[in-house]
C-alpha cells in the first residue's frame, strides 16, 4: 500500500511541476506541495503503514510462491494446513519488515526474498518473535563480493551486527536452495542472523564440534570455509543447517535454543 501511495504522489507531482514550469499555472503550486507532503510521508513511514493496512488480516503467498515453497522446501510441505498458513502470513510480515537493496543495477529475483523469509520463519517457529529485528538490511549482490568488514576476502555472504545488515550473494543462495549438493548459504546466513537478533547465553560446544559436522555432511569446515570465503569462528550457523538439512540429525545444542517445532526432518533424498 505505501508503495502504491508513493507512485501516486510522485505522479502528483510530475503533473503539478509539469502545469508550474511548462504552462505558467501558479495555482497547481498548492498541488504539487501536497503531493510532496505525502510522498515525504508515505516514504518515512511506509513500513507502519504497510503494516496498520494487515494488521488483524492474514495474509497469503501467491499461487506462485506457495507452490515454490512446497515444491523445495519438504518441511514446509509436510505441515498442516493451519500451520502452512500461519507460516505464510509470517513470512509476508516479515518481508514488508525488510530494507531490500539490490546491487549492480541488477534486481534480484523475487523468489529470494521468500527463500530468506521461508528460513527466518522456520527457525521461528517455536516463539512469538519472528520479525529479526536488528537485522533489517539485506544487500543482494550477483556475484561473490567485497564489503567493508572485510575488504580483503571475497565471500558469499556476512551479516554485519553492528548496522544490522545481511548481505548475500543471489546465485549461491538460489544454488543452495534448488540444487541437491551445494551448501545452503540462505539458511546459514538466517542462521547468523537468528544469533544476532535472539541472543542466549554462549554454547557450550563439544571439543570435536567441527569433527562432528563434518561427520553428518562429510564437508569439513575448510572446505565450508573455501567456498563460503569467511572463516568459521562460530559452530552455530553450521550446525543449524545441518540439523534442518539433514534427515534424522539431532544436534543437542540446536534443538536447545531452537527446540523440536522448526526442525521438521526432510524426507530421504
Amino acid at each position: 500500500m505505501a508503495r502504491r501511495i508513493i507512485v501516486l504522489a510522485l505522479v502528483g507531482v510530475a503533473l503539478s511541476a509539469y502545469f508550474i514550469f511548462f504552462k505558467d499555472r501558479e495555482d497547481m503550486i498548492y498541488p504539487l506541495a501536497i503531493s510532496l507532503l505525502i510522498l515525504v510521508i508515505a516514504y518515512t513511514f511506509q513500513y507502519q503503514i504497510d503494516q496498520l493496512m494487515i494488521r488483524g488480516v492474514p495474509q497469503k503467498l501467491d499461487i506462485y510462491m506457495r507452490h515454490m515453497l512446497l515444491r523445495t522446501t519438504p518441511q514446509f510441505s509436510q505441515m498442516p494446513v493451519m500451520q502452512q498458513r500461519m507460516v505464510e502470513d509470517r513470512i509476508k510480515r516479515w518481508i514488508i519488515k525488510k530494507d531490500f537493496i539490490n546491487k549492480n543495477e541488477q534486481d534480484a529475483p523475487e523468489d529470494v526474498k521468500y527463500i530468506l523469509a521461508w528460513y527466518a520463519i522456520l527457525l521461528t517457529l517455536h516463539q512469538e518473535d519472528f520479525l529479526y529485528d536488528g537485522v533489517n538490511r539485506i544487500v543482494f549482490y550477483h556475484h561473490p563480493f567485497l564489503s567493508p568488514a572485510h575488504t580483503d576476502d571475497v565471500h558469499i555472504a556476512e551479516v554485519e551486527s553492528e548496522d544490522g545488515t545481511m548481505i548475500i550473494s543471489v546465485p549461491h543462495l538460489i544454488k543452495g536452495h534448488m540444487e541437491k549438493g551445494y551448501y545452503n548459504i540462505g539458511l546459514h546466513a538466517i542462521a547468523q542472523a537468528y544469533s544476532v537478533c535472539y541472543p542466549t547465553e554462549p554454547i557450550q560446544w563439544p571439543a570435536d564440534i567441527w569433527d562432528q559436522l563434518e561427520t553428518i555432511s562429510t564437508i569439513s569446515k575448510e572446505k565450508l570455509e573455501a567456498y563460503i570465503g569467511l572463516p568459521l569462528t562460530d559452530p552455530w550457523p553450521v550446525a543449524v543447517h545441518h540439523q534442518v538439512t539433514y534427515r534424522d540429525v539431532v544436534i543437542p545444542e540446536v534443538q536447545q535454543i531452537l527446540g523440536a517445532a522448526g526442525m521438521v526432518s526432510p524426507p530421504p533424498a
